[in-house]
């Protein structure tokens, strides 16, 4: 039998303007993570808690809503702290352990906090809003070293008094320069706004939407997306319960508004680039779920509307919404309640680079009540993994292909309920959950907690010539041709649980395998393989 042979991909870029150098270097990294993935198998059946943290010495509400990994291993983290009526800016540290480090924010202020960043000069930039006892509401920028010193101070506001500005989102592009998007009083109306903030955290430029009639008087800043160095699209709920995406250029000229009609909430999630040059946005139309693909001239590519068979969704929304590198779209989707499950639900959705609906899936899980972020979904790797919170708290994961790989109840301990709002995976794979944990009443702490994946036994191949091939598979599975001879095979789900033992010489025979993701031992040998069955 001979051996699978390395395939060569070439990939031809005609560069031609600072959009297409980004997208080079974009396509250069996604090819260069999707070569160490295919090389190296990987496994994973549930998580394992290594430690958590809270907001030490903290009364009253308090939640944690946006997390950032350092290279030194510690994780800093933005939030809201409320010792009595008013909410404060406040940020924390912890290090590798979990261990407190430093808190610090903005005490005595009606405030919040809830995006951390971390910029090229490995300074921390935390984004939020706060009152600054005048009346007046102000989004605020504030610089902090990692041991916690305020280095810089940046306030965005509107002219006079009595006005309302409110932070919204904030995205850093490839060259380290941040977009941050909110509402804004300016002109004697409710505006959304745009700011651009140089790597360093400085004030570039700051602009507001003068709205259009249909408007009705008002826009909402509530998402900002860039694609490549050359466009921000930010993205905005209208006076007539629609939305729209407005863009702009790196020096701040407006370049084009598409209204649609897509109703969306005000979070900030519902929107993504796909890294090859456009914006995807979700919500709700038509009684449906929405995902919306617009191109980088603002033209709509494509609009679908889904649902889930028996589950109405007339009051459903599309709350998350992110790419894989083929430009896939994985949408999270609230439905609204009902009473056969009883309670709301969560609709999982993946769809097509062009648009066509692939699968769907329901969760238990509702609305994240008192989190302002709500990232409680990352796509990394070959998966999916979902934080939901209903009546108990949850961790879903799922591969590419709608199987579901585990359903784990995970909460703090002593916790009525944990509610997630942001998640990032380390370097070891470890995943990280900052959010809220209802321990006494509708009181909450601040969390931070690190997870990780419960080892399958699965250890990397050193050389790719050991890979199993093809991957993925539809009947049968070739071993890596120094396994010559007859050998003993055990196949596995990824939880461990041996489905069958077989015999074999080169090839094992999967064609009885439902599709999903399995685990290949070869008796008397310590190498194991993860592959996926279709």
């Amino acid at each position: 039998m001979e051996p699978a042979r390395p395939r060569i991909l070439l990939l031809t870029l005609k560069i031609r303007t600072s959009l297409d150098v980004t997208m080079f270097y974009r396509s250069i990294r996604i090819l260069h993570a999707a070569v160490l993935f295919a090389c190296v198998p990987q496994a994973r059946a549930q998580y394992t808690t290594t430690w958590i943290s809270y907001f030490d010495g903290l009364s009253g509400y308090h939640s944690a809503e946006d997390i950032t990994l350092l290279p030194t291993g510690d994780v800093a983290v933005s939030g809201v702290y409320t010792p009595s009526t008013t909410t404060e800016f406040h940020i924390a540290a912890f290090d590798a352990a979990g261990a407190p480090l430093w808190a610090t924010g903005l005490q005595d202020t009606i405030g919040r906090a809830w995006k951390i960043l971390e910029l090229n000069d490995g300074s921390l930039l935390a984004l939020g809003d706060f009152e600054n006892q005048t009346g007046t509401n102000d989004v605020l920028a504030r610089r902090y070293s990692t041991a916690g010193a305020l280095l810089d101070e940046l306030v965005i506001n509107s002219p006079g008094s009595n006005t309302g500005d409110d932070f919204a989102d904030a995205t850093m592009d490839a060259l380290g320069q941040v977009y941050l998007t909110g509402t804004f009083d300016d002109g004697g109306q409710t505006r959304p706004g745009l700011a651009k903030l140089s790597p360093s955290g400085a004030l570039n430029w700051w602009v507001t939407y003068p709205l259009p009639t249909n408007w009705n008087a008002f826009g909402k800043g509530l998402a900002v997306e860039t694609i490549g160095d050359s466009i921000t699209v930010l993205w905005s709920r209208n006076g007539s319960s629609y939305s729209a995406a407005v863009a702009y250029s790196a020096t701040g000229a407006q370049l084009w508004t598409t209204d649609l009609q897509v109703s969306t909430t005000d979070n900030n999630n519902a929107m993504t680039t796909d890294g090859l040059g456009h914006v995807l946005v979700g919500g709700n139309r038509n009684q449906q779920f929405n995902v919306t693909k617009l191109d980088s001239d603002g033209a709509v590519a494509w609009s679908t509307d889904f649902g889930f068979p028996g589950l109405g969704s007339v009051s459903g929304q599309i709350r998350h919404v992110r790419c894989d590198a083929q430009g896939d779209v994985y949408a999270v989707g609230e439905g609204p309640y009902q009473a056969s499950i009883p309670g709301p639900y969560l609709l999982l959705a993946k769809l097509s680079s062009s648009g066509n609906v692939l699968w769907t899936d329901t969760l238990t899980g509702g609305n994240i009540t008192y989190c302002l972020n709500m990232d409680h979904a990352l796509l990394h790797d070959d998966r999916w993994t979902i934080a939901s919170s209903y009546i108990g708290s949850y961790l879903y994961e799922y591969d590419t292909t709608g199987a579901r790989l585990f359903r784990q109840t995970w909460n703090v301990p002593g916790a009525q309920s944990s509610k997630v709002n942001a998640m990032a995976i380390g370097s070891d794979g470890a995943l990280y959950l900052a959010g809220r944990a209802q321990l006494i009443g509708s009181a909450g702490d601040g969390f931070v907690a690190k997870l990780l994946p419960i080892s399958t036994g699965i250890t990397g191949a050193d050389e790719q010539h050991w890979a199993l091939y093809p991957v993925p598979a539809e009947n049968r599975v070739h071993l890596p041709a120094q396994l010559t001879g007859t050998r003993t095979i055990m196949i596995s789900d990824v939880q461990g649980n041996i489905l069958f033992t077989t015999t074999c010489q080169g090839t094992v025979d999967v064609a009885g395998l439902p599709a999903g993701v399995y685990v290949l031992t070869v008796a008397g040998h310590d190498q194991h393989w993860r592959f996926m069955k279709v």
